[in-house]
């Protein structure tokens, strides 16, 4: 299970890896803000295997990044119902959420686990992925070599 955010949802978008997100996780979560969000910037529909959740409960947080939108709040709110990870591409949203001590990965971390399960078959198709997304987020070459890891 895990939950994303709108970068990883926007990624795996213009990345056309929906289909394959499927196979690695059994469930997959989203907050009500963020299907708007992502509804808005893409005029299109998640998959149906994607859950929309409102968040119920009320969490309030003490020091709250001014960077950090309903949306991203709703997004660790939810993370902290369900006591999943999130797959965030946000800096401000993926520092907040590990200053609360919540498992966190990307779209890069989700790509390369797509590779390790063998859902991504081949290294040249990883490699492709891998440099179609340095277009959508920055990697740094330290990045890159952890991705090209073993």
């Amino acid at each position: 299970m895990i939950i994303l955010d709108n970068s990883v949802l926007s990624a795996f978008t213009r990345l056309a890896l929906f289909n394959k997100l499927q196979e690695l996780f059994a469930k997959v979560y989203i907050s009500e803000d963020i299907y708007e969000e992502y509804s808005k910037k893409w005029k299109k529909q998640i998959p149906s295997w994607i859950s929309i959740r409102k968040i119920e409960k009320k969490i309030d947080f003490e020091k709250v990044p001014l960077s950090l939108s309903p949306a991203d709040l709703s997004v660790i709110k939810l993370v902290l119902s369900l006591k999943v990870p999130i797959a965030s591409d946000d800096r401000e949203l993926r520092s907040f959420a590990k200053h609360l001590g919540i498992t966190i990965t990307g779209s890069l971390g989700i790509i390369k686990m797509l590779f390790k399960q063998r859902i991504i078959k081949s290294k040249e198709e990883y490699l492709d992925i891998l440099q179609a997304l340095s277009q959508d987020i920055f990697l740094t070459n330290e990045l890159y070599k952890w991705a090209l890891e073993e």
